[in-house]
């Protein structure tokens, strides 16, 4: 019999549990950022005025003639602060009592982490908002397809974004980009060995560096969107795959989580799919409801736009960065377009868009009667709003993601 003495070895706790990671939220450093609806407790819409009226170019006026008077118009655009979002967990006494570590304290953080993600993912949705948009097209490429990045066409983008703004008569110096880790790795190969480049490190709120008069952020929570082209009717157990989650078509609605009934034509079925994935959490006579986390990501992170007259359904992930797709469908022509698959990364001035948070992430400890422990409850309360003078501030860079990994 071998020597065993492993019955006298202690166990070894680390002091500290295992890091969780999360993305750089970067939503504070790019915004227009209001707490309280502009000091006011209360309320839930904020409101900005936009003159109008003014023609764009000057009268020719004749000496002693009468001035031609223009009428007014001032219109308002609201901000509506509706972006409610949650989390809990229980943490039981005795648990506390046994456990070495705070562990209301270690989840309170990972659901405030969760919760400001869920702005970043918000605010940088506002890219389809912006009044510029740079693609190959702009870039001397194919108009209409993502830009595939390079180290060859890196400033070819920049110089485009700054074109955008100017075109717009935006003059201003202070200017964001926030880009993905795909998008950094080119632009750093592009600038090493430059005296003037991307920092070595990630900082705080993912701030790496300045280039070309441009401070940029890193982020995971890109808008990822996709185009399917769906001309064509699909057969019963056809699928696509977003996201991770498979949509099923069939001719009977069942009920099976992501089952799309196929419709009177393909208008009906790709406007049943499009519902679906729009009210993830309700089951009709044409989708059958999703479940679990695939629920809960759709319900916050996606959504979809059916266009009859394209024959297309356009997908967008907020936050998702890339946005994973795939279909089996009979017809071999109807497919995800490779370069519409896409991520839309913000360029514009700091301070735009607009975002007010009336109740930043919090943990609230409630007891819970009849058991020995509490529930921690943590939620947020926002609004995100691209005006009309913030749209002009803007750029969405459309790169393709085909070619990436998740």
């Amino acid at each position: 019999m071998a020597q065993d003495l492993s019955a006298s070895f202690p166990q070894i706790w680390a002091k500290e549990q295992q890091e969780t990671f999360y993305n750089e939220n970067v939503a504070m450093k790019i915004t227009k950022f209001s707490t309280g609806l502009e000091g006011k407790k209360f309320g839930d819409t904020l409101t900005r005025v936009k003159r109008g009226g003014l023609s764009d170019y000057a009268d020719i006026h004749t000496r002693g003639g009468e001035v031609d008077i223009t009428d007014l118009t001032n219109v308002g655009e609201n901000l509506t602060v509706n972006k409610e979002y949650s989390q809990g967990f229980y943490i039981d006494e005795f648990d506390s009592v046994q456990s070495m570590y705070n562990e209301g304290l270690g989840y309170g953080q990972d659901t405030g982490a969760v919760l400001s993600n869920q702005v970043d993912a918000e605010v940088l949705y506002e890219a389809v908002n912006a009044d510029s948009i740079v693609d190959d097209g702009t870039i001397g490429g194919t108009s209409g397809n993502g830009i595939t990045i390079a180290t060859s066409n890196v400033v070819k983008i920049l110089g485009a974004v700054k074109r955008s703004l100017k075109k717009n008569n935006v003059f201003s110096g202070n200017l964001y980009g926030v880009i993905s880790p795909e998008m950094e790795d080119i632009f750093t190969q592009y600038v090493e060995g430059r005296e003037t480049g991307l920092g070595d490190t990630i900082g705080k709120n993912g701030y790496i560096g300045s280039y070309m008069g441009i401070k940029f952020y890193v982020s995971n929570q890109l808008l990822g969107s996709a185009i399917l082209s769906l001309a064509t009717q699909p057969t019963a157990a056809d699928t696509v795959t977003i996201a991770g989650q498979e949509f099923t078509f069939v001719s009977t609605i069942g009920t099976a989580a992501g089952n799309v009934l196929i419709g009177a034509n393909v208008d009906a079925t790709r406007a049943n799919l499009a519902t679906l994935i729009n009210a993830p959490s309700t089951t009709t006579a044409a989708g059958v409801a999703l479940e679990g986390d695939d629920l809960k990501k759709f319900a916050a992170r996606v959504t979809a736009a059916n266009d009859d007259t394209a024959d297309t359904i356009t997908v967008y992930g907020k936050g998702l960065g890339i946005l994973e797709v795939a279909s089996d469908l009979a017809d071999g022509t109807d497919t995800w377009t490779a370069t519409s698959q896409e991520q839309q990364a913000l360029f514009g001035v700091v301070g735009n868009p607009y975002l007010v948070v009336q109740r930043m992430p919090k943990v609230v400890k409630k007891e819970v009667s009849n058991k020995f422990g509490a529930n921690y409850l943590n939620g947020l309360l926002f609004g995100v709003k691209t005006f009309s003078d913030n749209a002009k501030k803007m750029v969405a860079v459309l790169i393709r993601t085909d070619a990436f990994s998740a």
